[in-house]
């Protein structure tokens, strides 16, 4: 039996989507609120919203590293079947973000005029972004807090309830600003009310949604541990160093751009950003729906499932991202006249859509190294990507005269190359271990042949043939044959309960491992469907759970854990 990639596709592909949406949520709001106060109010009201926006980014900054940071500890510990280890960290990220809040409302109410003034130059505008500013950090739990349900409810395998949440959170958000702006009048403190309230509802609604008797994530009381809080911004800097260089790199190249092109290359460069943000539900979407799989492959040491995994979520992206380039350079004309630009456009849009194809490679490479901890080359390839590269292209261009924008495709496909050569050096560094060039994976059990992979149908007769080729594996590595053949006659019964009690169809994928490793057997059954912990059943009339008690005696280790909607179970003898 040979494995395919049926089982993560579906996996992969289930949970895209809503992760796309969660993405796209905030994107769509922004562009809602900027869209009613643009109508309702003077274009000094929407000055003084892009002046607070360094406060809202900060605040996003602040989510992404907890919640990037403790989702991918969550993810290995639930690799490891550490199902307390997990939720441990889903704990402490709750806590310090709730700390975290707290801090931002008292520098609210305590230093907005400061804020302010450092964030706005136009003293005209000061009331008006210091009330925004003041509301938005009044509202900063739930900013922050959001991050828990966005990240733990796909870990859960709440793919729909994610996708609701962030439904919830837009159309509240179009009802609100409506209400405060249209009804109450009032003005930019209501734009800001609105944006707070609707991303409390969404918040408050995900935690609720994560209370299911049948959650893993659920809130409960627990300690807060220094060391936990570490690994959780340890992991998690590489997410909160992107937000932090795309405010350098935007200072920098409104500055560069405006001196290579003037006012039209800043109003052309504006529109770009704003397409832009269209595309972070790919660039970000594709890589954050990869992360649980990849943590939870990397630390039960499936290299031959990371590389499926890459290989979905490349053909994925690229499908996505072509798209995107494509629907670019076909509406050139709808976009200019929509925006009201008088020079050409269609190069400028061509090199953002190729840009983005670059762009989310490095973006899902360094998602990967991040999540196999290369946190020093994920850090790498962030600075690679958004600051150094694009800048240094920019500056090139501009001072060999040729159009600017380059910079957007050049700077990506620099960063594209930069990552084999620093994977391949590290490669070559490491001499304890032979890894792999560019994923820098340990390939030695595979190359031994201590274990094997495949995949099958939930039919009977499948189950059958997989617990063959499981004696089979066990005999020849050294397995006593009747051991090996009780072992797997006890599998076949084992699988047949988890495919009937999860309500599995005959042509449902089911992934099966089993590894000899230091005079130990593994054997590893992932299957979608309803949970169920065969270990834990007390159907004892059954006759198939008499396998089940034959694999309760002779196995030194049973784990069951579920998790992205999945079963997964692991058996060691």
């Amino acid at each position: 039996m040979e494995r395919n990639s049926r089982f993560l596709s579906n996996e992969y592909h289930r949970a895209l989507i809503p992760v796309m949406i969660s993405v796209l949520g905030g994107t769509i709001n922004a562009i809602i609120d900027s869209a009613f106060v643009t109508r309702r109010l003077d274009s000094g009201a929407l000055a003084a919203i892009t002046y607070s926006m360094p406060v809202f980014l900060v605040l996003c900054m602040i989510g992404c590293l907890f919640g990037v940071g403790a989702s991918i500890l969550s993810s290995r510990a639930l690799g490891e079947h550490d199902v307390e280890k997990a939720v441990r960290y889903h704990h402490s990220m709750v806590a310090i973000s709730l700390i975290a809040g707290i801090v931002f409302i008292l520098a609210g109410i305590f230093f907005s005029d400061l804020i302010t003034s450092l964030i706005c130059a136009d003293s005209t505008l000061f009331s008006q972004v210091k009330d925004y500013v003041f509301i938005t950090l009044l509202g900063s739990p739930f900013y922050i807090l959001i991050y828990v349900p966005t990240y733990y409810l796909q870990l859960d395998g709440k793919g729909k309830s994610l996708s609701f949440m962030m439904i919830i959170m837009i159309i509240t958000d179009i009802l609100f600003d409506y209400l405060f702006l249209y009804v109450a009048d009032l003005g930019i403190t209501g734009a800001s009310l609105a944006s707070v309230l609707s991303v409390a509802l969404s918040c408050l609604f995900g935690f609720v949604l994560m209370q299911d008797r049948n959650g893993m994530f659920r809130l409960k009381i627990g300690k807060l541990k220094i060391f936990d809080i570490v690994n959780i911004m340890k992991f998690g800097s590489v997410s909160a160093l992107g937000n932090l260089l795309d405010v350098i790199r935007l200072y920098v190249l409104n500055y560069l751009i405006y001196r290579s092109s003037g006012m039209e290359g800043m109003k052309v460069w504006a529109v770009l950003n704003a397409l832009s943000e269209l595309s972070l539900c790919i660039l970000a979407g594709v890589p954050r729906t990869a992360i649980p799989l990849l943590g939870i492959y990397h630390t039960g040491h499936d290299n031959e499932g990371i590389r499926f995994i890459l290989k979905i979520e490349m053909k994925t992206g690229l499908v996505l991202a072509g798209a995107y380039a494509v629907l670019l350079a076909v509406f050139n004309a709808p976009i200019k006249t929509f925006y009201k630009l008088d020079g050409p456009i269609l190069l400028p849009l061509i090199c953002l859509g190729l840009s983005v194809i670059f762009e989310l490679m490095c973006s899902m490479l360094g998602s990967y190294y991040n999540v196999t901890r290369r946190i020093v080359i994920a850090n790498m390839i962030m600075m690679m990507r958004i600051l150094i590269c694009p800048l240094l292209s920019a500056w090139l261009l501009m001072k060999a005269g040729m159009d600017i924008f380059l910079f957007l495709p050049v700077g990506m496909i620099v960063t594209c190359l930069f990552i084999p050569a620093v994977s391949y050096l590290k490669a070559s560094l490491d001499k304890e271990k032979k890894l792999s060039k560019l994923l820098l994976l340990d390939d030695s059990m595979e190359k031994d042949g201590r274990v094997k992979t495949f995949s099958i149908l939930a039919s009977d007769d499948n189950i059958c043939r997989a617990s063959e080729d499981i004696t089979e594996f066990c005999t020849d590595h050294d397995m006593d044959p009747k051991l090996a053949m009780k072992l797997g006659l006890s599998l076949e019964e084992v699988m047949t309960v988890v495919a009937r009690n999860s309500l599995l169809k005959e042509d449902d994928p089911v992934e099966v491992r089993v590894y000899a490793y230091n005079g130990v057997f593994g054997i590893g059954i992932m299957c979608f469907g309803k949970k169920y912990d065969p270990f834990r059943s007390s159907d004892d009339e059954d006759e198939l759970m008499m396998g089940i008690r034959m694999i309760e005696k002779i196995s030194k280790n049973r784990k069951y854990i579920y998790t992205l909607g999945m079963n997964i179970l692991s058996v060691e003898f």
